[in-house]
């Protein structure tokens, strides 16, 4: 059994919590398959600092930060996360794992909701199980991931992990969209911004320069 819930959902840097329990499967590994719309990112610098927890493999754009708009034709479609736990389970089986994701920025529009939702599928969640006996459950498909994903479950007895009856596998992201009767505001305020910082530097130097001045000055009148 498998139950996931998203940690931050108002957030551009949600958590997909797994938990899973699966009793009888020792020495079995997890693995979670994500599928990503193009609004969602991951960073692998930070999975890569959870390689005690779990080893990860990623198909899809890198370019982090990259708004949604700006994504080339080839990045436009899902991505594919796959996350491998870095322990086998213990005999009870029960296991949990955090999944950090990101949100792209979002097309701006002009009417409707200040909120961009992002539908977002649970994992599928199974086991990968060696050939010893470790579990009596009748093999099943791998769900659907690259070939050099799957290659690594050769040999392996697969038993899948489902939700409970009844349950919908879904959560949804709501990030802050931009509205384009805006932006006029946002440009000037920015103009302001900018301009005043100038303003302020320029007065800076020229308040250092005069006491400059007026200190080289005094220093050659007592020189005098």
């Amino acid at each position: 059994m498998q139950s996931s819930s998203l940690l931050h959902p108002y957030s551009y840097h949600p958590v997909f919590r797994t938990r899973i329990s699966a009793p009888g499967h020792k020495n079995c590994t997890l693995n979670l398959r994500f599928e990503l719309p193009p609004l969602i990112f991951v960073d692998p610098y930070e999975l890569g600092n959870r390689a005690d927890t779990y080893s990860y493999k990623y198909a899809g754009p890198l370019n982090l930060e990259l708004p949604v708009f700006a994504l080339g034709e080839d990045d436009s479609q899902n991505s594919t996360l796959l996350v491998t736990s870095a322990e086998s389970l213990s005999r009870e089986g029960a296991l949990e794992l955090d999944a950090p994701l990101h949100v792209r920025y979002p097309h701006t529009r002009a009417t409707g909701t200040a909120f961009q939702e992002t539908k977002l599928s649970w994992p599928d969640a199974f086991l990968a199980c060696p050939l010893s006996g470790s579990t009596s459950r009748p093999q099943a498909e791998l769900p659907k991931m690259p070939t050099e994903f799957a290659d690594a479950f050769e040999g392996k007895i697969i038993v899948r992990l489902w939700p409970l009856e009844g349950v919908i596998p879904v959560e949804t992201v709501r990030t802050p969209a931009g509205n384009t009767a805006d932006v006029r505001t946002v440009e000037l305020g920015t103009a302001v911004v900018i301009i005043s910082a100038f303003l302020f530097l320029v007065h800076a130097v020229w308040r250092t320069v005069t006491r400059l001045g007026s200190r080289t000055v005094r220093l050659s009148a007592k020189d005098q």
